[in-house]
């Protein structure tokens, strides 16, 4: 298992975020949200700036956080289209394996109601991503979306192509009161290529570091190695996401709180 981590997480400045990662010892980052706007926001010129940064010190990308999912089910998808051909290009340019996707905001109704369309268009876009040899990594972000249940998740999974795959986030089914390591990790294990690593309390977006939530990280992390998981372990603590008192500094020693729990998590599987 490897250490990722959304640069955002420390900083919108990627060069302010590279300099933490570098510090910790972690060399595979997850672009997110850079200088002002989504990775899918940036201008050629930026990109290509991005990338030289990254090459440069070391880097290697291993996702593109794009927010294509992200809008309502019965919203016209063209606008998604356009998106998600932008986030190709980059994920090529940056030698991403990975672009995140969700399965589209919808009421309870609407996901009944609409379950062949928000297949249909993630077939769409997983057709457009083959040529590019991308996978869409799924993000079980909690409710309101047409797949976040881990059944339901699972059925997304069985009925795309095979370059649909899960992005599993522990966290956000412990948030809607499931046990992720009974009740989901069985089920999506085996369309899983990376993790979002944070904790809460159950029933809660009361986020913390490893082993200070019930998200039951020692059970998850035991399960992964027991089966053999090499994939990216990607940090996104959100200590004091969102809120405006938190400043660069506490970015920073909120990153690097998280960076060690993960890691003593990990030593204590030895």
């Amino acid at each position: 298992m490897i250490i990722s981590a959304c640069s955002d997480e420390i900083s919108t400045d990627l060069g302010v975020a590279l300099e933490v990662l570098e510090r910790e010892h972690i060399r595979h980052v997850d672009i997110r949200g850079i200088w002002g706007g989504n990775v899918t926001d940036l201008s050629a010129e930026q990109a290509n700036q991005a990338r030289r940064m990254l090459k440069e010190q070391g880097f290697t990308v291993t996702a593109l956080s794009t927010p294509v999912g992200k809008t309502k089910i019965s919203a016209d998808f063209t606008p998604e289209l356009n998106r998600f051909r932008r986030a190709l290009e980059l994920a090529e340019l940056f030698e991403a394996p990975y672009l995140r996707v969700f399965s589209f905001y919808a009421t309870e109704e609407e996901a009944q109601r609409y379950r062949a369309e928000a297949l249909d268009r993630l077939g769409q876009l997983c057709e457009m991503a083959r040529p590019y040899g991308v996978i869409l990594a799924h993000e079980n972000e909690e409710g309101g979306f047409c797949a976040w249940r881990p059944e339901e998740c699972l059925a997304f999974h069985q009925e795309l192509p095979d370059n649909f795959r899960a992005l599993f986030e522990p966290c956000s089914f412990t948030v809607m009161n499931y046990d992720p390591y009974l009740e989901a990790l069985p089920l999506l294990r085996p369309y899983t290529v990376y993790l979002h690593v944070r904790d809460t309390k159950r029933g809660t977006t009361e986020y913390n570091v490893v082993g200070e939530g019930n998200v039951r990280w020692p059970d998850i992390l035991a399960d992964l190695k027991e089966h053999g998981f090499k994939g990216y372990l990607t940090l996104e603590p959100h200590l004091g996401w969102g809120s405006k008192e938190t400043t660069d500094e506490m970015r920073k020693a909120n990153f690097a709180r998280a960076a060690q729990a993960l890691r003593e998590a990990l030593a204590n599987l030895s």
